[in-house]
Order: structure tokens, then sequence, then C-alpha cells
């Protein structure tokens, strides 16, 4: 499969939220805490005459932490797809995921929630990203996210037995029409195998050719700072 290096698309954007970069070695060196790297890179492949197109986004601390995210989008061109990408993974993975490496850019911290949650005795702050919709309806009315699906995944984080400083979960689901046609709880990018029972409760939204919501949620645990 055929891949991009955007290690420059990203140091752009990591300069646009106040840090210092430096492409070296493959990876984006930056001046965040933990001395955090990067490297960026979209694959894609070519089907319909559209491009389907997958960014991944690796993030390794000096600790030997690796976190690990991806999203992916169709567009007519590869610079389409790749923009549509970006933006996808500007809108929902990049606040929460700079924010928990310890970015302080003000306009970082506008874009996500900040909790605390007591797991296994231990106390957690949680950076939580924007619930991310796609939506495509004939109904003129605004729809929200069925707020099982939040309300859920944080159930499902808050009973994993965590160990380590940083932990990172994603949740995604999709309608087609009349049924839930994806659903995906990942846990450190694996699978969780109780992830149908997580969606079970999930609501059918009328009048909906087609529904997503996707969220990225990074858990730091306080007691390592």
């Amino acid at each position: 499969m055929p891949e991009i290096n955007l290690n420059l698309n990203f140091a752009d954007l990591l300069k646009n939220h106040g840090i210092n970069v430096e492409i070296a070695d493959e990876f984006i060196q930056t001046d965040l805490p933990d001395k955090v790297k990067f490297k960026a890179r979209t694959e894609y492949t070519t089907a319909g005459g559209n491009i389907n197109s997958r960014l991944d986004v690796m993030a390794l601390t000096d600790k030997g932490e690796q976190i690990i995210e991806s999203c992916g989008d169709v567009g007519s061109t590869i610079e389409d797809a790749v923009s549509r990408n970006f933006k996808n993974f500007s809108m929902g993975s990049l606040h929460p995921l700079l924010a928990s490496l310890g970015c302080i850019d003000p306009h970082t911290y506008d874009q996500i929630t900040i909790d605390e949650w007591e797991i296994n005795n231990k106390n957690w702050k949680s950076y939580i990203g924007n619930l991310v919709p796609k939506i495509i309806t004939n109904s003129k009315r605004p729809i929200a996210p069925p707020f099982q699906f939040f309300d859920n995944l944080e159930l499902a984080i808050k009973s994993q037995r965590l160990t380590n400083r940083l932990h990172w979960f994603r949740g995604y689901y999709s309608q087609l029409d009349d049924r839930i046609s994806t659903m995906e709880f990942l846990v450190e990018n694996v699978l969780h195998d109780d992830t149908e029972k997580i969606f079970s409760t999930i609501p059918i939204i009328p009048q909906t050719k087609f529904y997503s919501c996707r969220v990225f949620i990074v858990l730091k645990n306080m007691d390592f700072d």
C-alpha cells in the first residue's frame, strides 16, 4: 500500500500550537516534556475513482511510551484525502493528545474536556476530545450524539485494569439506514472483546441515511506527576 511521509505537514500543525519542532531521524523532535517526538504518514488506496486514505500519527516519549492514533477518509485526489485526514484528526484527536503530552497552548484546552476519574483506586486525568459526528440525512432537525455513546465508553474505560502512566482509547460507531453497521472500542489500538456489548444500547436515529460518531480519550495517571 503506498504511503506518504507527512512529517512536514504535521510539524506545521504542531508549530501552530506553540510547539517548537525540528525534523531529524524520521521523527519530529519537539520541546514538549519527556522529549516527545512524532511521526506522521498517510497510507492510501484508489477505488472507484476516489482515494481511500488513513492518517497515522505516532507519539513517543523518552520513557518508552508510544501512542498511535489513526483516522481515515475518502477524497477525490490524494491532496483532498490528506486534507480531510488532517481535518478529522484536528477535530477529534489532536488536542487531547497534545494536552496529555504537556502542550500549554490555550487553544488546545478550548477544544477538549478535562475530567478527573478514580479507577482502581488511582487518580487519573482524562483528556477527552470532541465528539465528532458525520451525518447524511434529509431531516432538518439537529442530531446530537446519543448520550449512550459516551456514557457507555466511560463505564467501559473505568472497568479496565490500568497500570501505565498513559492509556488511550478510541470509540467509534456508525449507523447505515436503520442498523448499527460498525462498532469500535479500541484500547491502545486493540479492539476490546466487549465492544458489541458496550454499543448494544445505542439507539437508532430515524430518517437517517448515515450517522457516525467518534471520540478519542487519553488518561494520565496523576500519581506519576
